[in-house]
């Protein structure tokens, strides 16, 4: 209200006068507002300050200690062997797994494709060598035998 009475004082003329007690009036609005933002924000700001405060209350009754501190890192390194274990089991598990199931594909793709197997090859390979050795055998007593004849 004082501020109507101090446009109408400054003799603002008749088209701004109507505009500017508008503007008057949402400014007041405005700053109503900002008036009830800024007290939640202070009632926000106390309780997070006594949260605080209470957590520190926690903090500081708890007995931090050299012993205290060395029992609860002995407990977390228990349990962190613990798990490594049961990972550790985990994931032999799983590469056993994944061997067989590999080494069983590769069995399959093997035969779909018709390639002989390595103990396939590795039989036949000893197969190749003993029918080698016969061979030559048979070509020594050949020319053994020509030798013979040709001396005598």
């Amino acid at each position: 209200m004082a501020e109507m009475q101090r446009i109408e004082k400054l003799k603002v003329p008749e088209f701004l006068r109507e505009p500017l007690e508008a503007a008057q009036v949402r400014f007041g609005q405005i700053e109503e507002e900002a008036q009830r933002v800024l007290k939640d924000l202070m009632v926000r700001g106390r309780a997070g300050r006594k949260d605080i405060e209470h957590m520190m209350q926690r903090l500081s009754r708890q007995d931090w200690n050299l012993p205290e501190v060395k029992h609860r890192l002995g407990k977390l390194r228990e349990q962190g062997v613990e798990r490594a274990a049961e990972w550790r089991g985990k994931a032999e598990t799983f590469r056993t797994e994944a061997l067989e199931r590999v080494t069983d594909l590769q069995t399959r793709a093997v035969a779909f494709l018709g390639v002989a197997t390595r103990d396939q090859v590795e039989e036949l390979s000893r197969e190749l060598e003993r029918l080698a050795k016969r061979l030559d055998r048979a070509e020594k007593g050949r020319r053994n035998a020509k030798k013979a004849r040709a001396e005598g």
